[in-house]
């Protein structure tokens, strides 16, 4: 999936950043063959280099860092699951 312009814009301003951490909007949601269940929000992280990103959800309310060291592996993990 291409990046979006919002995404863009965003990798514009961190330019030091490969990965990006957001809430996913309700148009990707609606992409999910099953979309979370309530009490679960959407993410993804997208990567920079191609624009590639991965979809996970996780509880209302919880958190999740928002750093390269910590966004890298965690999407090459997802990544590789879902080879």
């Amino acid at each position: 999936m291409p990046l979006n312009d919002l995404d863009r814009t965003w990798f514009r301003i961190h330019s030091d950043r490969q990965f990006r951490l957001r809430k996913q909007s309700p148009a990707e949601l609606q992409q999910w063959p099953v979309p979370p269940h309530e009490g679960l929000t959407g993410w993804c992280v997208i990567r920079k280099d191609d624009g590639a990103m991965e979809l996970f959800a996780i509880a209302d309310g919880e958190t999740w860092g928002d750093s390269d060291e910590e966004l890298g592996p965690f999407f090459n993990d997802m990544r590789g699951a879902a080879a």
